[in-house]
């Protein structure tokens, strides 16, 4: 995050705080097995960019594709959709997310084998 912060030469350091904020927050959820770190991070300071009211360059392509290349719009919105969504309790993907799959890798058992989840506890 740093990194990419420093690149597209982002001066304010509340920016960076809310970037390393939102990939803080990311962690609740299993993120950080569906996408690359690289994409996380992107997601994180577009987020942080717009709730500070920084404009970062779309043209001649969205200053996104240096880092992680071009057709990766989707993930990069379903990585932003996710962060933002994980204080939505109501959200049963979020809550299964955050209360099953990290207990389910702290019980030992498979990370493979969809029967070893324990969802009951989302449910």
């Amino acid at each position: 995050i740093l990194y990419f912060v420093r690149v597209l030469e982002i001066d304010d350091k509340k920016v960076a705080q809310k970037a390393w904020d939102y990939c803080n927050d990311s962690c609740r959820i299993d993120l950080c097995v569906r996408y690359e770190p690289e994409i996380m991070a992107c997601a994180a300071i577009l987020m942080a960019c717009s709730s500070n009211d920084i404009e970062l360059p779309l043209v001649p392509c969205p200053w996104w594709e240096v880092f992680i290349g071009g057709n990766r719009d989707e993930d990069l919105s379903a990585v932003c959709n996710a962060i933002l969504s994980v204080g939505d309790e109501e959200n049963m993907e979020n809550r299964r997310a955050k209360y099953a799959f990290v207990p389910s890798l702290l019980d030992k058992t498979s990370f493979n084998d969809p029967e070893s989840y324990l969802w009951s506890k989302a449910d």
